[in-house]
């Protein structure tokens, strides 16, 4: 008997490869062997590579490291090339300045319609869309109680919401801040958005975060954290959000001037998140990094806030369904990224941030405010005298006909009375704005039309037959559409009450 040499297995006479181990048979004799032919050492197969196998050497480690060298270089260099860039950027900010006299000028902000973001290149903002004081009205105040200096109409109550537009290079979309509670330590505060992503609409960005302003902060403190993302934590002591703090509202209007920061927005806050990206690849602290502009970059804004002159302004607003006005202090601040605007309400305890533009970043304003009334019968009253009510509360994901849960309250009382009055149809109409084309907003507001009617039959036990719909896209604007309160306004549902 003949044995493989290579794995020991039995090999049949004149074989020329092993069956077991598929090595060419080099073969051994039993007498050659100390194993006993009765019992041949067993072997477990061998896999055969046909890739010879090279030895290991300390040559890939090395490439592995001068990879990791290389990589860590570029970072670096990725560093200062931004941080160049934004020093660079600072000085034509500050010469741009001084041969303008450091003056304030206001802005024509480009507006995109949040119904059809990139659907069709923004209007041209007319002279008087912009955010400069010259386009608000000098504040008349009608009552006493809404004088400047007075609590003001929109205290910081649970319940209240806060729909603010805003306009940047991707398009309009709209935030919504809401009060969830109110306690000894602070005012904690829910946070939604959805905004287009490289200003395409079928790539959303949503943000969902909650944020407790302590109560120490709303009274004094001077850093506005205007920001908000997924990974917040629960607090940012020393700030506040939704509003500026009292301190700061009454130095404006005692001094003229605050001392203020806020997070860098536009060139200043996107340098900023890639470099702290940067660095947390390249295992670098860029706060650590040096000083100067790489050091200056890493910074929150900080600058002296200025009020513009003693005038206090009528600032657009939907209050509660409402058009009204409110008053409002216009300040500014210089910064390496541009001139930083805001608009505060003139409300001693909560100076709401109605409208603010940071340097070459985003312009956000305001535009509705909503509370629970003591008063909240006005819906049902509209429709008994007058058959016709405009609705502002009720609120879809961007470019979407999708309901979003901050219209629970209002598609709650739309099914509240329709129940007590068993004998009413209504006719639910949608509208936008004309920014995108009739060709792609008249049948959205047929889609968002259906939808609350699809809510209220399905969630809340309205009979279908109960409900017609329709849109109308921009066909019948209540307000102009080249500002984003008007387009916010024109943004709407309508309920009208049919004759039997």
């Amino acid at each position: 008997m003949n044995y493989c040499t290579h794995c020991g297995a039995p090999l049949a006479e004149g074989v020329q490869f092993c069956i077991q181990c598929g090595t060419q048979a080099n073969t051994l004799t039993a007498s050659q062997t100390a194993v006993s032919p009765a019992a041949p050492p067993q072997f477990a197969p061998v896999a055969v590579s046909n890739t010879p196998r090279r030895p290991a050497t300390r040559s890939s480690g090395c490439r592995n490291l001068a990879i990791g060298a290389v990589v860590l270089l570029v970072l670096i260099g990725a560093l200062g090339i931004v941080a160049t860039y934004y020093a660079y950027h600072s000085v034509k900010q500050k010469a741009t300045a001084v041969l303008h006299g450091a003056g304030v000028v206001g802005s024509a902000v480009a507006q995109h319609d949040s119904n059809a973001p990139g659907a069709a290149p923004p209007q041209s903002a007319s002279a008087d869309s912009s955010a400069s004081p010259s386009n608000f009205a000098h504040w008349n105040p009608s009552s006493p109680s809404t004088a400047p200096g007075s609590p003001g109409p929109a205290p910081l109550k649970e319940g209240l919401l806060v729909v603010t537009a805003v306009a940047d290079q991707t398009g309009d979309y709209e935030s919504y801040k809401q009060i969830t509670g109110i306690d000894n330590k602070g005012v904690t505060l829910s946070y939604a958005s959805e905004h287009p992503s490289s200003g395409q609409r079928q790539n959303k960005t949503e943000t969902h975060t909650s944020r407790t302003v302590l109560r120490e902060d709303l009274q004094s403190a001077h850093n506005y954290h205007e920001l908000f993302g997924d990974t917040d934590p629960p607090s940012f002591p020393g700030t506040t959000a939704i509003s500026a703090s009292s301190a700061v509202l009454a130095e404006l209007n005692n001094t003229g001037t605050s001392q203020f920061s806020f997070q860098p927005d536009g060139l200043k806050g996107a340098a900023s998140s890639l470099l702290s990206a940067l660095g947390g690849i390249a295992g670098v602290d860029p706060k650590q990094a040096g000083g100067g502009a790489l050091g200056d970059l890493m910074k929150g804004e900080q600058c002296t806030l200025k009020r513009d002159g003693s005038t206090t302004f009528a600032f657009p607003v939907l209050l509660n369904n409402q058009p009204t006005t409110m008053p409002a202090l216009h300040a500014t601040c210089a910064t390496d990224d541009g001139v930083a605007d805001f608009y505060l309400l003139d409300q001693a305890d909560d100076p709401l941030m109605l409208s603010w533009k940071l340097g070459s970043g985003s312009h956000l304003q305001v535009v509705k405010i909503t509370y629970p009334e003591t008063h909240p019968q006005q819906m049902e009253e509209d429709l008994a005298k007058k058959k016709k009510v405009l609705i502002y509360g009720i609120y879809f994901d961007f470019a979407s006909d999708r309901l979003k849960s901050e219209s629970t309250p209002v598609l709650k009382e739309i099914a509240d009375v329709m129940h007590r009055h068993p004998d009413w149809k209504l006719a639910v109409g949608g509208h936008t704005d004309n920014i995108g084309g009739d060709a792609y907003n008249l049948p959205l507001s047929k889609r968002r039309s259906a939808a609350v009617k699809q809510e209220l039959v399905t969630h809340y036990g309205i009979a279908a037959d109960r409900l017609t719909t329709d849109g109308y896209g921009a066909s019948r604007p209540v307000d102009r559409n080249d500002t984003l309160e008007g387009r916010a306004r024109n943004r709407r549902v309508e309920l009208t009450r049919e004759d039997d």
